[in-house]
């Protein structure tokens, strides 16, 4: 099963007429294309998929993804965290 990444988008540029954006995933800037969303711009959460942005997200749609992911990363640890906090 694949699973989509959560990140930031920190730049914008063109690559031979193609939008691209580099975007910060925690560990590291990934250079992802933007066709289906040209609208993603800096300092946007987004979710991307097989190099491509697919969705501009709000930051409370990023922020509850992210602690979702930490769950499935963590497991019982991550989902206890959040049961006593």
């Amino acid at each position: 099963m694949c699973l989509g990444l959560i990140g930031v988008v920190t730049r914008t540029f063109d690559e031979d007429g193609v939008p691209m954006a580099d975007v910060n995933t925690g560990d590291g800037d990934r250079s992802v294309c933007l066709l289906y969303c040209p609208e993603a711009a800096v300092g946007d959460d987004v979710l991307m998929h097989m190099g491509f942005v697919m969705e501009v997200l709000d930051p409370a749609r990023a922020a509850e993804s992210r602690e979702l992911r930490r769950q499935l990363v963590l497991g019982d640890e991550a989902r206890a965290e959040t049961d006593a906090g």
